[in-house]
């Protein structure tokens, strides 16, 4: 008489988190069939393995065995909960004048629970705080790691912090759909947030006209059709202290 086999596994994992593999062991010798009900999958994997879980959450793992004899084991389960990753926002990017500071506007809902750690740490008040100041002599990348206090589970997020030395203005761009100087860029135009911008055909008709310049720049369309390459007329009206407007030429080239 053949005897069933006898179900048992093991869980082991450094942290429990979403999308960090753990893996499953067993100390059952001999030659078996391995069904495994994994909560959202099942596999027929032999042991040790790793699985890693996409969504936090508590999840039945359950097994049973079957030999080549036919025989089957008693399911055996154990239940796992899987935390989450931190939801850290490093927040926007930023570009300020050159010599100047920014603090940076990282942003996580209960904050207090959270151990913070900034790299690289160049240019930084602190780099172990939410919202440190920045002074970066050139344009630095950001990562900000975001640790579970309890689970010790990671989230990390970027951001750019870019100075600026003066404000240039190209003199032409290609917005042809080759993913290169689609768009008229002009950076500098960040430092001043009321700036107005305004592009004239060669007719005098106004095609483009609006603030928040360097979230939506000129794609050298107007009313969704492309427009064909020439010289447009451009105004900005820089809404600063002095009530600066700076008048010149950009050309479409395709």
């Amino acid at each position: 008489i053949i005897a069933n086999p006898v179900a048992a596994f093991t869980i082991t994992g450094d942290t429990l988190c979403e999308k960090k593999p753990i893996t499953l062991n067993s100390t059952v010798t001999g030659t078996h069939f391995w069904n495994w009900n994994l909560g959202p999958t099942t596999t027929n994997a032999i042991p040790p393995f790793t699985h890693s879980f996409a969504n936090a959450g508590t999840y039945t793992i359950r097994l049973f065995l079957s030999n080549p004899e036919g025989c089957n084991s008693a399911p055996v389960s154990q239940s796992i909960t899987i935390n989450p990753v931190p939801a850290i926002n490093a927040g926007p990017d930023k570009m300020i004048n050159a010599g100047s500071s920014t603090t940076i506007d990282a942003s996580i809902l209960n904050a207090g629970n959270y151990n913070f750690l900034w790299t690289p740490a160049t240019y930084l008040s602190a780099a172990t705080i939410l919202n440190p100041v920045s002074t970066p002599d050139n344009s630095t990348l950001y990562t900000i790691e975001a640790i579970d206090k309890l689970s010790n589970c990671i989230g990390t997020d970027q951001v750019l912090i870019s100075p600026i030395t003066g404000l240039y203005i190209p003199s032409a761009f290609t917005p042809n759909g080759d993913g290169k100087n689609d768009s008229w860029e002009i950076p500098g135009l960040a430092l001043y947030p009321d700036a107005r911008v305004i592009i004239y055909n060669r007719g005098g008709q106004a095609i483009y006209d609006r603030k928040s310049y360097t979230s939506n720049p000129w794609n050298g369309n107007f009313n969704g059709t492309r427009q064909p390459v020439a010289v447009y007329v451009y105004m900005i009206q820089l809404n600063d202290a002095a009530k600066r407007v700076l008048k010149g030429t950009v050309t479409i080239i395709r």
